[in-house]
């Protein structure tokens, strides 16, 4: 699986201070009082897993699985005309369509410096590539449909902390 360098340590960093956020509010209000605070900062913390951490590309022998935010879209290598690497990779299907992964291995961009696209870290370079050689061993006969869906856990968690914050303004009382 595939995600930018910089989702884990961002994610990371929102989740110790969400736990920070918390347990200062435990130790100043009472479990209670930090019952009633804990949707908020866990609502910015969704936010943050879904912008920032959710995004993923996965490949198999049988095709592609791309996260874009919290919408899942599962392309069989039979699909695909094809595929890319721009700013994200990026996979042309034979239905004129184009699915591009935000969270797959990205290329460093080509700035105002001759050569800065040739900046991209080897590691980088080399996801791609692997991308690639799977793209390229493709069995054409395997027409499976594409099929798109939706980030199940994610949306699920949206709504139980959209509910617990609905009942801790119902119990603490809405803001006059």
């Amino acid at each position: 699986m595939f995600r930018p360098g910089s989702a884990l340590p961002i994610f990371g960093i929102s989740a110790l201070v969400v736990l920070f956020l918390l347990g200062d509010a435990v130790v100043r209000g009472g479990l209670g009082e930090a019952l009633l605070l804990a949707p908020w900062p866990l609502l910015a913390l969704w936010g943050v897993y879904v912008s920032a951490f959710a995004s993923s590309l996965e490949v198999d022998a049988q095709g592609a699985t791309v996260q874009n935010l919290l919408r899942v879209v599962r392309l069989p290598w039979a699909r695909v005309r094809e595929l890319e690497w721009r700013w994200q990779v990026v996979f042309a299907l034979d239905d004129e369509s184009v699915i591009r992964a935000v969270g797959g291995p990205l290329e460093g961009r080509g700035g105002r410096r001759p050569g800065s696209r040739d900046n991209t870290p080897q590691h980088v370079r080399a996801q791609f590539e692997y991308v690639q050689r799977l793209y390229e061993g493709r069995d054409a006969a395997d027409a499976a449909p594409v099929r798109k869906g939706w980030d199940m856990p994610g949306v699920i968690t949206l709504v139980v902390l959209v509910a617990w914050a609905v009942v801790a303004l119902l119990i603490a009382g809405a803001p006059s």
